[in-house]
C-alpha cells in the first residue's frame, strides 16, 4: 500500500502523502479496442492466420473448443478489455474427410487438424417418408447441424461451419440415395495437425492487421517470442510509423525492454473462483483493456475485474522496484481490491528526445492518436489532393488547429494555440513540414497534503 508522510515531492509509488501538524493559530476509424494476440496454444483446429474474435463469438465453431479451455485462458483474458481479439491461430495440416460406397457425397472438414476427426456423420431415411433422409452433423457428442433432403434433391445437401458435402458421382448419385436404408454414422478420419511457428506468421500479421496493441500473453515467461515482438514493435514504430504498442510478460529473455512503445507486466492474479492467473494470462487482461483506452483517461488505480488479490503480492520495496524496472504491478487494496498500480511502459532511460513524461502511456496514447490522425487525414484529404502552395497548406494547417483545439477542449492536451504549429514547404516541391508543440494531460497519480492542527 502506497502513502505515508512526506518531506519532498520525490515519491514513486501513486498514493496520499500526507503530513499532520501543528502550527501557529492563523490571522481525451480508429483501432481503439482491438487486440492482436500472438497465440501458442495448439488447438488443432480453425483457420491458419488472423480470427477476428468478440466475446459473443462461437468458439467452437472457430477455435474447436469453448472459451473455458485452459488452452484459451489468455484469449480470455484479453476479452475481459478488448472489444476485438485478432487471434493469430497456427493451425495447419490435413483435413479430415470420409467418404463411403453407400453414399453420394464426400465429407471434408472446414479446416486441418485432428480435432476435425472428432466429426460423425449421421444419416438416416424417414421409415414412414422413404423419400425423406437426415444428415445430422456432430462434433464429439455435439450436434451442430441437422438437414433433411429428399433422394430427389440429394445435390442439395449444404454445407455448414463444420463439414464441406460434395457429390462424388452425380450419375450414380440417384440410385445410393435410394439405395439408404435405416441409419448410418460415418467418422471423419485422417485429419492431422502440421502447425506453423508464430515466428513465421506474425511479421506479417502485425504488418498488415489493424489494432492498437499487440501482446504474447499466454507464452511462457522464457519464451524469446517476447524479445522478438519487442524487436517488431520497435521497426514498425520507428522505421513504419505503425504507432501500435506491446505487452509482454516479465521474462528471462528480455531483461529491460526500455522502449515507450512496450508495457511489461510484472505479477498474476488470483481472482474470484480462486483462480490463480500466471503472470503470462495476466498479462492478456492488461492488454486487452490497454487497447481500449485513449488519451483521455489513464489506467493507473483501474479496479481488476474479478480479482481479489495479485499473485504474488509485492511489498513496497519489490513495488517501487518493479516501477522503477518499467513495469505494471497489480496491487491488492483494501476489501480485496486489486488495481493496476501505475499506468507506465518500460521506457525508464530518459533522454532529451525522450522525456519522462514518455514513460506514461496516457502521454504515449495522446501523442501516438495525434500521430496517427495526422497521417490518415494527410493521406486521405490532401496527398494528391491539394497543392503546396500557401493556400493548401494553410487548409491543412487549419485542419490539424481544428483537431487540436478539440483535443485541447475535451482535456486531452492543454495549453493549445494556433501559433504551436507551423505548416512549412520542404526542401522538395512535394514536401510539407509540420512542427508541432503540444502538451499532454497527464492523470493525477501523487496527492501531496499537508493537514495544519490549530
Amino acid at each position: 500500500m502506497a502513502g505515508g508522510t512526506w518531506k519532498t515531492q520525490n515519491k514513486r509509488r501513486p498514493g496520499a502523502y500526507i503530513n499532520v501538524k501543528g502550527v501557529a493559530q492563523p490571522t481525451s476509424d480508429s483501432n481503439l479496442g482491438r487486440t492482436l494476440l500472438l497465440s501458442n496454444a495448439q488447438l488443432n483446429w480453425g483457420k491458419k492466420g488472423i480470427i477476428e474474435l468478440h466475446n459473443d463469438s462461437n468458439f467452437k465453431e472457430l477455435l474447436g473448443t469453448t472459451i473455458d479451455d485452459p488452452k484459451l485462458m489468455a484469449l480470455k483474458q484479453v476479452l475481459k478489455g478488448a472489444e476485438t481479439v485478432l487471434f493469430l491461430n497456427t493451425n495447419d495440416g490435413v483435413r479430415a474427410s470420409v467418404s463411403d460406397p453407400a453414399l453420394p457425397w464426400k465429407f471434408e472438414a472446414t479446416y486441418p487438424g485432428t480435432k476435425g476427426n472428432d466429426i460423425s456423420i449421421s444419416v438416416e431415411k424417414d421409415p414412414n417418408n422413404t423419400t425423406n433422409i437426415t444428415v445430422t452433423t456432430l462434433f464429439g457428442t455435439e450436434i451442430i447441424d441437422e438437414q433433411t433432403i429428399t433422394t430427389t434433391t440429394g445435390n442439395n445437401l449444404l454445407a455448414n461451419d463444420y463439414v464441406t458435402p460434395t457429390m462424388t458421382e452425380q450419375d450414380n448419385g440417384q440410385a445410393k440415395l435410394e439405395a439408404i436404408s435405416a441409419a448410418g454414422s460415418y467418422q471423419l478420419k485422417d485429419g492431422t495437425t502440421t502447425p506453423d511457428k508464430t515466428e513465421d506468421l506474425m511479421s506479417d500479421a502485425m504488418e498488415t492487421e489493424n489494432y492498437a496493441v499487440v501482446t504474447t500473453a499466454g507464452y511462457p515467461e522464457d519464451s524469446n517470442i517476447h524479445a522478438l515482438l519487442v524487436t517488431t514493435v520497435k521497426r514498425l514504430r520507428d522505421t513504419e510509423g505503425m504507432k501500435i504498442r506491446g505487452i509482454i510478460p516479465a521474462s528471462s529473455s528480455i531483461n529491460q525492454a526500455n522502449y515507450e512503445g512496450i508495457s511489461v507486466v510484472a505479477n498474476g492474479l488470483t481472482l474470484n473462483d480462486g483462480t490463480d492467473l500466471s503472470v503470462t494470462n495476466a498479462t492478456g487482461y492488461f492488454a486487452g483493456l490497454s487497447s481500449s483506452v485513449d488519451g483521455s483517461a489513464s489506467l493507473t488505480y483501474t479496479e481488476v475485474e474479478d480479482a481479489i488479490s495479485a499473485n504474488p503480492r509485492l511489498n513496497n520495496d519489490k513495488t517501487i522496484a518493479a516501477l522503477n524496472a518499467g513495469q505494471i504491478v497489480f496491487t491488492t487494496r483494501p476489501g480485496q481490491r486489486v488495481v493496476i498500480e501505475q499506468d507506465i511502459n518500460s521506457l525508464t532511460k530518459f533522454t532529451k528526445d525522450k522525456p519522462k513524461s514518455f514513460s506514461k502511456n496516457k502521454v504515449l496514447r495522446v501523442l501516438d492518436e495525434i500521430a496517427t490522425d495526422t497521417e490518415q487525414v494527410f493521406e486521405q484529404s490532401y496527398l494528391g489532393k491539394v497543392g503546396n502552395n500557401a493556400a493548401g497548406r494553410d487548409l491543412f494547417k487549419a485542419n490539424r488547429v481544428s483537431y487540436l483545439q478539440g483535443l485541447n477542449d475535451s482535456n486531452v492536451i492543454q495549453d493549445f494555440s494556433a501559433t504551436d504549429i507551423t505548416v512549412n514547404p520542404g526542401e522538395d516541391s512535394d514536401a510539407v513540414v509540420v512542427d508541432l508543440a503540444v502538451k499532454p494531460v497527464d492523470a493525477m497519480e501523487k496527492l501531496y497534503v499537508t493537514i495544519n492542527v490549530g
